[in-house]
């Protein structure tokens, strides 16, 4: 009745339902330093959220990354992001640019992305 629409209802529905959590099946590399988001707390959204900290970047054309095989749960199930399950996270205000946002299962997101994930409780488009 009181309850805030959208992301918290979807993340307290989610919960009591026994759900993945919503990075539940993501690794996540973070590029560089931050400034408008400090890495820590990034960091442990993350692992809140049930994402895992990757300390290499992962490299698109490796075998390990070509053989993961899991699928984002919270992704759209008609979105090719349900393959992406590798992110590397950098800065936007930062002067790194990607030259692809998509490369094979590893994509680059803006630190931005990860909050608006959250506050919304779904993987939203890169």
């Amino acid at each position: 009745k009181y309850e805030i629409q959208g992301g918290p209802q979807r993340g307290r529905l989610n919960r009591e339902q026994l759900l993945p959590k919503l990075f539940d099946g993501c690794y996540f590399y973070f590029w560089g330093s931050f400034s408008s988001h400090q890495k820590s707390d990034l960091v442990e959204l993350v692992k809140a959220a049930g994402g895992q900290i990757l300390v290499r970047q992962p490299k698109p054309d490796s075998d390990v990354t070509q053989t993961i095989n899991t699928v984002a749960y919270h992704a759209e199930s008609t979105s090719d992001q349900r393959f992406c399950t590798q992110y590397v996270i950098y800065d936007a205000a930062s002067k790194f640019k990607p030259e692809k946002i998509r490369q094979g299962k590893v994509w680059f997101a803006p630190s931005s992305w990860i909050v608006d994930c959250i506050m919304s409780f779904q993987l939203l488009p890169v």
